[in-house]
Order: structure tokens, then sequence, then C-alpha cells
């Protein structure tokens, strides 16, 4: 007689019965996967902390937090050179590893890049751009980072260097301490800005940071904290988990670079600069196809910027800060450039190149403190490949990180120590892989502006050091914990570098 029994008692056991069965199969589905992933999977023998294996969730969880970078390379230390991050990816400190998962082989099948969250007008820059636009790109832009456009862009950076130098003079008058994390972002900015937009921000000249800047990391910090939530099939949570305050950043970013790419196009193609070749070729909306669209224009004038000033300026304020950790460093690179230029004049963008030990410690400042820690992550392809001497199946993701490839032990002596000479004297790097040293990236995909930002970090360091002597001001470091310890999206957020100046009387 069921019509004579009420509806809610019939279907109060109908649910309860249903929801039994929902909680049952849910929880026999996340053990099933646990028992996969740990047994099962086809990455099953590479180690890693036990939670890693199992789940997405605390790898996803340390890139949204910004810890990533850091807490990948402490791993390494743990469990050896492979590391099992996630069920389906990994991390190697094997520079053989990294090479063939980055370096072009011909008729090798590209590893291809992770998705990641693209620009608000949809269209990849050539940091995320499919293989053909990557290559279109990199051609247009080839010339301007060549040494020959490095000369033609000469007159455009040395003025910026020099207004520098008179602004920390200003401060080295008045025996004021100073943050060089900021000085030198400032003029990396001014300089990026009159090489690819026509006019510098003028940051140097009004003597503070141009909103630009927090913006350009707002938006990197945007890319990578939407990507792990949608990866995660999280995405809608965007709005709840990403603070408004980095959204605003994201969108101020692109606004900034549309005014400034409309104003650069009103100047034409000859001015010596990134984007003579690219709006020659660029004509009619780019109906031949050489050049660029519009929207890919913004794009990379966007990633431009970024590429320009933030790398170059982590460097430099990286190489301060261990050089004033590091006295007697400091001292030899100081004498390598007083006794070499008799003025200031006679440092140049191509001058600076005799300056051996200079070299040196920017690259031991890049292998402790690489200005991008990490890069994207790369899939194998379809059919697998070869990793290490070992095949991964199609679709596993191996992402590399700088940090644990260039200070493991396994690749260099005294791995976390500041030690320049081992790049000039063969006696102190005879335990050393020299291979495992690459903070601009491996192939086809490395960073175009390697030889650029090279000579202006040369150039600024140069100069700053031929100009004034450096201490670092202990009182207003104190409290900021260990400055190596930075969060990163993937660029670090930096601490600062406080420092008194004295002008070198001649």
């Amino acid at each position: 007689m069921l019509s004579s029994i009420p509806l809610p008692h019939l279907l109060s056991p109908i649910l309860l019965l249903t929801t039994s069965i929902f909680l049952v199969t849910s929880v026999f589905y996340l053990l099933f996967r646990c028992f996969y992933n740990l047994f099962l999977h086809p990455l099953r023998s590479y180690p890693g902390p036990l939670l890693w294996r199992i789940s997405d969730l605390p790898f996803s969880y340390s890139v949204f937090r910004g810890t990533a970078a850091i807490r990948v390379a402490e791993l390494h230390r743990q469990y050896g050179p492979e590391l099992r991050t996630c069920p389906n990816r990994l991390s190697f400190t094997d520079p053989q590893a990294i090479k063939d998962v980055l370096a072009h082989v011909p008729g090798k099948p590209e590893f291809a890049k992770e998705t990641m969250t693209l620009p608000p007008n949809g269209v990849a820059s050539i940091l995320a751009a499919r293989k053909d636009n990557h290559a279109r790109y990199r051609r247009l832009l080839a010339h301007a980072f060549s040494e020959k456009g490095l000369r033609d862009q000469e007159s455009h950076i040395l003025p910026h260097v020099n207004l520098l130098i008179d602004r920390l003079g200003e401060k080295a008058g008045v025996g004021e301490s100073t943050d060089m994390t900021a000085w030198y972002n400032m003029v990396t900015f001014d300089v990026i800005g009159d090489l690819g937009f026509g006019e510098s921000f003028h940051s140097l000249q009004n003597r503070s940071l141009h909103e630009w800047i927090p913006a350009i990391a707002g938006a990197v910090k945007f890319v990578h904290m939407t990507s792990v939530l949608r990866q995660q099939g999280l995405g809608f949570l965007e709005r709840f988990f990403v603070p408004q305050v980095v959204h605003d950043m994201r969108r101020r970013n692109y606004s900034y670079a549309g005014d400034r790419l409309e104003q650069r196009m009103e100047l034409g193609g000859a001015r010596g600069d990134f984007w003579d070749r690219i709006i020659i070729k660029s004509v009619d909306d780019n109906k031949a196809g050489e050049g660029m669209s519009k929207p890919e224009m913004l794009s990379n004038a966007a990633v431009l910027v970024l590429g320009g000033s933030e790398t170059s300026s982590t460097a430099l304020s990286g190489a301060t800060y261990f050089l004033l950790t590091n006295p007697a460093a400091k001292a030899k690179l100081t004498t390598e450039i007083r006794s070499t230029f008799k003025s200031s004049e006679d440092i140049t963008l191509f001058s600076v190149s005799s300056l051996k030990y200079l070299l040196a410690v920017l690259e031991e400042t890049m292998r402790l403190y690489p200005p991008v820690p990490t890069q994207t992550a790369r899939i194998t392809p379809p059919g697998g490949g070869i990793v290490g001497g070992k095949y991964l199946p199609e679709g596993t993701i191996i992402h590399p990180n700088h940090v644990a490839v260039q200070t493991s032990p396994q690749n260099f002596h005294a791995p976390h120590t500041f030690l320049p000479e081992r790049w000039l004297d063969a006696a102190a790097a005879e335990n050393d892989n020299k291979a495992a040293f690459a903070p601009f990236g491996l192939g086809t995909r490395n960073c175009i502006g390697r030889t650029l930002a090279y000579a202006e970090m040369r150039l600024i360091l140069a100069k700053v050091l031929w100009h004034f002597d450096l201490e670092m001001d202990g009182g207003r470091m104190a409290g900021t914990g260990e400055w190596l310890e930075q969060l990163s999206w993937p660029i670090w957020e930096r601490k600062a570098v406080w420092v008194r100046l004295r002008a070198v009387e001649r």
C-alpha cells in the first residue's frame, strides 16, 4: 500500500540510500586513484613525498602560494636528481634530462609548453605561442637583440645609466641609505621603455617607480595563479581565490601596454629599436603574414617590458647582495673595474665585455639566484619521449626548475656558496658541471634577450662600482629574514637591498 505512505517518509530511505551509494563510490574512487598513482601509474618508480605522488594538490598549492621553486629544490636535495612532484609531473636536476626536454633536435617532435592563461585579448605572446607563430615572432625580433642591434641601441641605453649614477650620487651626497633593488628596477624599466616604445617611463627622472612596474608583476602572478586553478578544473573560483588587486594589476598592465604601443606606432619604423622591423613588416594589419597583427603586438609588447626590465634588475639586485655579503669578491671586482677604465665615459655597452671577473660575478649570481626560477612546464609529445635515458609516456609533464638544477650538489661543489672563481679557474670548478647552468633556457625557445641582458647588466654594475663604494645597511636589512627566501610567480617577489653609497673621489 505505497499510496498510503506519506511522500516524505517514502523519500527519506531513497535519499539516504542514494547519498550512501554516492559517498561509498566517491571514497572507493579516491582510494583506487591513490592506489593507482602509487602502485600502477607509469611514473610509480620516481621518488617523491607520498602526498605529492598521490595528488596534484600539494604541488599546485605551492605554485599558487609562490613557494614551489624553493620547495622543489629542497625536495631534490632529499630525494635526488629525479623527483615526482605530482602523479603525472616530474622534475629533474640532471642537465641531460633538461636538454632532452628543451633542446631542439631536427626530426624530433617538440615538447610542447603546458597550457597557461592567455592574455586578456586571447592571443598568445612569444612565451606561449605555438611553434610556427613563435618562430615568426623570433624572426621579427632577432635583429633588435643581435650585436649590431645593440650597437644601434646604445645611444638609447647610456643616457639612462648615466642618469642612474646621478640619482645615486644624490643619495651619496646626503648620506642616505637607499634600496638598490628599486633603482635597478627604475633604470632597466626606463631603458626598455625607450627601446620598446620610443620614450622612457621617466622613473629615474621622477625618482620613483612607475606604476606599470607592480602591474607587470601582478599580471604574471595572475597568470600562474589562474593557471593552477584552471588545471584543477576550478577556474570558476578565480574571483574568490585570486586577490582583486591582482586582477586589477593585470588589467592595468595591458592597458599601459596598449597605450604605449599606439604611441610607438605613430613614430613609424625607422627609430633603431625593437619595433622597427615589426612595424615595417606589419603594414595593413599584417595582410602579408610576415609581421604581427595588432593583438599580437599588444601581447608581445607586455612581454617585452617584462623580459627587458624585471629579469635584468633581478640579477643586478642579486649581484649587489652577494657582493656586499662577500667582501673579497666585491674588492676583486671593484679593482678590476677601476683599473680598467680611466674615466666613466670609457665604460660603454661594449667596453665592459673585457671584464672577466664581472661576467663571473653575474653568472655566479644567476646560478644561485636565477632571474626566472622556473620555466613553463613541457609535455611529452604523442608517442612519448626519452628523458634522462628513460622512456616517458605521452602526456607526462616535466617542469624545469633552475633553482633545483643550479644548486644541486650533483652539479656544483659548494652549491650554495657564492664563488665567482668557479667560472674562471679550472681548479675551482673541478667538480662543477657547467652544462647545468642555463638561466636563459635552452633550445629554440630560450630567452631572445640574453645578449641585451648581459650587456646591460655589465654596463650598469660597472658604472655603479666605478663611481661608488657600497656598504650594506645592516640596520635596515635586519628583520627581513634570509634574503634569498623569496616567493615567485614565477618571477621573484624581490626584497630590498639597502645600501649606503660613498662617491669615489678622483
